[in-house]
């Protein structure tokens, strides 16, 4: 028979059957109740099932990972127009400072000037006798407020800058 035993050499009991050997042997240690619930025994159908997990998990990562992309991408996105504000504030700052030197560099320019035409004036009135300044003082300041003026109204406007 198939499951005859070799010769019992180490006397440990054993028949000749090998089921009814298994049986007795294993008497009360082993559920005799099936266990087809507990463990799927083809391997094929167990192969699908792990590649059917497989899948769901793969697509749930796949799904985290496109969600995360587009997050990635928006704050990019978000990044980009504020960095391509902040680069038109800064040349429209650069822009406005240059502008804003130009009429200082202008003003002083106006202001030596003026400083300029005071000093004459005032070194003309040193040479004056004192009884003639007072006729002569009008007349120089009533030309400086003019000139004063004129060169207010020329910034005002945003003419080009002075030719003194």
């Amino acid at each position: 028979m198939k499951w005859d035993m070799t010769k019992n050499r180490y006397e440990a009991g054993y028949v000749n059957e090998y089921k009814t050997w298994l049986q007795n042997d294993l008497h009360g240690v082993v559920n005799l109740i099936p266990r087809t619930g507990r463990e799927i025994e083809d391997v094929h159908t167990r192969l699908q099932i792990h590649a059917y997990h497989f899948k769901q998990e793969w697509d749930r990562r796949e799904k985290e990972f496109k969600q995360k992309e587009q997050e990635f991408q928006k704050r990019e996105k978000e990044f980009q127009q504020k960095e391509r504000e902040y680069q038109f504030r800064e040349l429209e700052s650069q822009r406005v400072l240059a502008k804003t030197s130009q009429e200082l560099a202008d003003a002083r320019a106006c202001l030596m000037y003026l400083d300029m035409i005071l000093d004459e004036q005032m070194n003309t009135l040193r040479v004056v006798p004192t009884s003639s300044k007072a006729a002569l003082v009008e007349p120089h300041v009533f030309t400086s407020k003019c000139i004063i003026r004129e060169e207010v109204e020329k910034a005002r406007r945003g003419d080009e800058p002075s030719t003194f």
